[in-house]
């Protein structure tokens, strides 16, 4: 994508927080692209997820204009907790400019309290990380 002006602070760089929504909606289409945004759907079972924290180290500025691209991909999956991982590199660079973390709680609707990550989504997550 081509970073627009809207997202630029004063001094013409990406601004940090627009930086956590690139890699967000990286994990989302992640997630459609493998098939699995059926397994995070509210509205589909007694399951959902949380962000329970986020952690993003901006190696670089990315500037007005300049293009770029945003990956995702999951990091870890733990009991309760998932754990993706996010990178944006600018059009040519082999290192990212932007680098995070975003760590999903699972959470029983119906209590509010975390709970183990459903076995199905498990294993659908599982094999996105072998590929």
């Amino acid at each position: 994508m081509r970073v627009p002006f809207s997202d630029v602070d004063m001094h013409g760089r990406v601004h940090n927080s627009v930086c956590l929504t690139y890699v967000e909606n990286a994990i989302n289409e992640f997630l459609r692209e493998s098939d699995l945004l059926g397994y995070f759907d509210p509205r589909s079972g007694a399951h959902t997820y949380h962000a329970r924290k986020v952690e993003v180290v901006f190696n670089r500025p990315i500037g007005f204009d300049e293009v770029i691209d945003v990956r995702a991909g999951v990091g870890r999956i733990g009991t309760t907790s998932l754990t993706f991982t996010g990178q944006v590199h600018r059009a040519g660079d082999a290192d990212p400019s932007v680098v995070a973390e975003v760590v999903w709680v699972c959470v029983d609707v119906g209590t509010g309290r975390a709970a183990p990550i459903p076995e199905a989504t498990r294993s659908a997550l599982a094999a996105t990380m072998s590929e």
